[in-house]
């Protein structure tokens, strides 16, 4: 719709000859377009596929090449694609062969509810990304409350004391990749 707006205005604009008017609307569009570029394409100067890449590096078995999915999602929700990939990677083990639960269920965060996934009290998932979504929706409650950091959300979300410190070598590796 905005294309169309601008090229109205240039043809209207065409016959008085006022390129200045014209330069600055075309200006304006572009700068715009960039920023919603940047903004979709991007997260932190590092580009969505460059994080991709990197977070397909580690991820295997049920979550091989999810690295754009996870990024994509996570950022669009508020959270470090890093932090959700680390914390996926330690409860699933997907870093190697995903858990059962993970590959039975596409739980990737130990979630329990229902629909229950066979005699256990862990919730089933449809597709990966279905369960990605759950797990990473749960991880941007925690960012939605301030906590952004694995040493701020690890007491609410997990009892162990080591949690967070696992969680950042997780993301240091992932970073380096």
């Amino acid at each position: 719709m905005k294309i169309v707006t601008i090229l109205i205005i240039f043809t209207i604009n065409f016959n008085s000859l006022n390129y200045d008017y014209i330069d600055k609307h075309i200006d304006n569009f572009i700068s715009y377009y960039e920023k919603e570029y940047i903004k979709y394409n991007y997260y932190n100067n590092e580009s969505i596929e460059e994080i991709s890449r990197k977070l397909n590096k580690q991820l295997n078995s049920t979550l091989k090449n999810k690295g754009e999915f996870i990024a994509r999602y996570s950022i669009s929700k508020g959270v470090d694609p890093y932090l959700s990939t680390a914390i996926i990677l330690h409860e699933t083990g997907c870093k190697w062969t995903c858990s059962k639960l993970s590959r039975n269920c596409n739980n990737f965060g130990g979630n329990k509810g229902t629909p229950r996934c066979g005699s256990g009290r862990y919730r089933k998932f449809n597709t990966p990304e279905e369960g990605l979504k759950f797990a990473i929706n749960n991880l941007s409650n925690y960012v939605k409350k301030g906590l952004t950091t694995p040493e701020q959300i690890g007491p609410k979300y997990a009892g162990s004391k080591t949690w967070a410190t696992k969680i950042n070598k997780y993301i240091k590796s992932l970073k380096k990749e």
